[in-house]
């Protein structure tokens, strides 16, 4: 069990020290103590999802909002592994509620975060929490990553959890190789989708340095 502590709730913990399902139950006393209304955001999304089945195949809203999110402790691995430096740029691409951009504004505030995230309520209630904090350097978006007319910004860091269909996976990485053409970048993958397309069909981010590889999670480096 991960003890919830206000003082720190965002701990960096050895990831062997942890099951998943601790990591999860500790994130939905963070969700509660950030503030965050995620039952009745989600209640939004599912009435959204009911008229408009292409969204519903994007938007994960038949599972619980614990399988579709990275819990906190997580993050704080991930964050500390890619050794972060003021003044650089993590963009989170499929944010949902923006958790990532909750612990950077905790522990790296000189670290600017671009979330972006196709549920509208989900943004809205993220942006409802971060307009009470101090996280100046936190942006969350309403986006269909998706889209032909959506354009990543470049940045040095960029987080994908299997967000979408499959074919919305292959555009993403698409898109971060044109980017890639300009300048080194970092990709953090979590989930099989992701991870499994990078190795099949993109050894410039899977085989010119060797990715680091987790249980949940890879680090790759173009």
């Amino acid at each position: 069990m991960i003890e919830f502590d206000a003082k720190d709730p965002f701990p960096l913990l050895s990831l062997d020290s942890y099951t998943y399902k601790e990591a999860q139950d500790h994130a939905i006393l963070v969700d509660e103590w950030l503030g965050l209304q995620i039952q009745n955001c989600e209640g939004k999304v599912r009435a959204r999802s009911a008229s408009d089945t292409d969204v519903a195949q994007q938007n994960w809203e038949h599972l619980s909002p614990q399988a579709f999110q990275t819990p906190y402790v997580e993050i704080r691995n991930i964050l500390d592994l890619l050794n972060l430096s003021a003044g650089q740029h993590i963009v989170d691409l499929g944010c949902a509620y923006g958790r990532m951009g909750f612990v950077l504004g905790a522990h790296y505030p000189g670290v600017h975060f671009s979330g972006y995230e196709l549920e509208p309520a989900r943004v809205l209630e993220a942006q409802r929490i971060l307009a009470d904090s101090s996280c100046a350097n936190i942006a969350i978006h309403v986006a269909d990553l998706a889209a032909e007319d959506f354009v990543l910004p470049e940045a040095d860091v960029y987080f994908i959890f299997d967000y979408g269909s499959e074919s919305a996976v292959k555009k993403t990485l698409g898109d971060l190789q044109k980017i890639a053409q300009k300048r080194s970048i970092e990709v953090v993958a979590r989930g099989r989708l992701s991870r499994f397309l990078i190795h099949k069909e993109h050894p410039w981010l899977a085989e010119i340095h060797a990715p680091r590889h987790f249980h949940h999670f890879s680090i790759y480096q173009s």
